[in-house]
């Protein structure tokens, strides 16, 4: 079986030895793959974030689950780590993508401005634990809505429309807007709703009046997306659109491909290569 690290997964941590058995969400079989993860850890005021690698991680067949042993994400941090500060308490995030990062980017860190990570966030991530012969579950972030198949671009094909036609009908407004504006607008988005993916509080960006515009066109679209507006015909009156809401971390990844774009495309068009790239597509 091929795994594809780009699907977002819902994560289920246990502890076991050997095989994990059948998942636990769909009692499909599981294949062992390694992955590079990202780790929250926190001890008591003091949190910091790792990378771990190793095969602890085995891929349903038949969903998008993942089952982590906990046992050895717990042994990585003990004994894998020489600088950070380490707690009881982690969350495994997410898989970090490393294919995804361009040749001409491999020599930066990752994170840096130029290189962003490329984090595939687990759209659900729980706990199972075995109290007294009984199997306690405790959740840790939100459920994925949907069962979405094919690439990710097939996937969530409709949310990166409405995303960018929020971008684009900010841009016919005010031709003189630039990818700039649109990267800027994308990234303060992106910084929110991970705040929000991690339980922190959402802080109000500072943008440029154009960078505004674009944020302020496509922030109402994505709210819609998660099932947190109604969305509204040019009238003014409640359109009577039913969609299932995505979650927030699909969203995150969503936008991220908007990112992505956005880099592609203005380094390949220049100052508005990417806003006139997707100006021909949008009615």
């Amino acid at each position: 079986m091929s795994i594809d690290v780009t699907i977002p997964r819902e994560c289920i941590c246990r502890q076991f030895e050997g095989q994990p058995g059948p998942c636990s969400r769909c009692g499909g079989p599981l294949q062992s793959h390694t992955a590079t993860y990202l780790v929250d850890t926190r001890a008591s005021s003091d949190a910091d974030t790792f990378f771990i690698s190793g095969d602890m991680g085995w891929f349903c067949a038949q969903c998008p689950t993942v089952i982590i042993n906990l046992e050895e994400v717990r042994a990585f941090l003990t004994h894998g780590i020489i600088h950070g500060t380490v707690g009881e308490e982690f969350v495994v995030v997410g898989i970090v993508d490393l294919d995804a990062i361009p040749e001409d980017k491999e020599h930066l860190p990752l994170g840096h401005k130029d290189n962003p990570l490329p984090l595939v966030a687990f759209t659900d991530v729980t706990e199972e634990k075995e109290v007294k012969g009984e199997k306690r579950t405790s959740r840790r972030s939100s459920q994925v809505s949907s069962d979405r198949r094919g690439t990710f671009e097939e996937r969530y094909e409709d949310v990166l429309q409405n995303i960018e036609f929020g971008i684009i009908r900010a841009y016919r407004e005010d031709p003189e807007l630039t990818d700039w504006d649109a990267l800027s607008a994308v990234e303060a988005l992106l910084r929110e709703y991970q705040a929000e993916s991690r339980g922190r509080e959402r802080e109000k960006p500072s943008l440029t009046p154009k960078a505004q515009a674009i944020y302020d066109s496509v922030k109402p679209m994505c709210e819609w997306r998660l099932g947190q507006e109604t969305f509204f015909d040019e009238a003014g009156r409640p359109a009577g659109i039913s969609l299932e809401p995505i979650t927030v971390d699909e969203m995150v990844a969503c936008l991220k491909r908007i990112r992505k774009s956005i880099n592609r495309w203005s380094k390949r068009g220049g100052r508005q290569g990417y806003l006139t790239f997707v100006d021909q597509y949008i009615a």
